[in-house]
């Protein structure tokens, strides 16, 4: 089973990964989708004991109370592997360079490409299709 958390403060973003990776996993067996409206909310479930393994973090940047940086920023202090995509709808030399400082894997611009987010979930997940 392939466990992905989405972060995001923007409800209907969690609705539209919800469809299209229902879409892409159909053939990759058991997908576990988490969605957190709140970086700390997130934080409080990554942290948990009995929160199985997560195969990849998905975090918008720009949310209220603690954002995507500061989140990813939190995660490497306890895992410093975990997979971890930057979501922005700001395109900027300055966010992407932060994003790869800080541990990121991929830094992606909103709208999403969905078939570039699958391409990239391939390699990084090293699923076989």
């Amino acid at each position: 089973m392939i466990h992905i958390v989405i972060v995001d403060d923007e409800a209907d973003t969690h609705l539209l990964y919800k469809l299209k990776f229902k879409k892409f996993f159909a053939t990759l067996g058991d997908l576990k989708l988490v969605s957190f409206l709140s970086a700390k909310d997130c934080l409080n479930y990554l942290r948990r004991e009995d929160t199985p393994h997560v195969d990849l973090v998905m975090s918008d940047i720009n949310m209220p109370e603690m954002d995507g940086f500061e989140l990813l920023q939190e995660v490497r202090k306890f895992d410093a592997k975990m997979p971890f995509y930057v979501v922005s709808a700001y395109e900027s030399t300055e966010f992407r360079t932060k994003a790869e400082s800080l541990g990121a894997q991929r830094f992606l611009s909103k709208p999403v490409d969905f078939n570039a987010l699958n391409e990239a979930l391939k390699v990084d997940l090293n699923l076989s299709i």
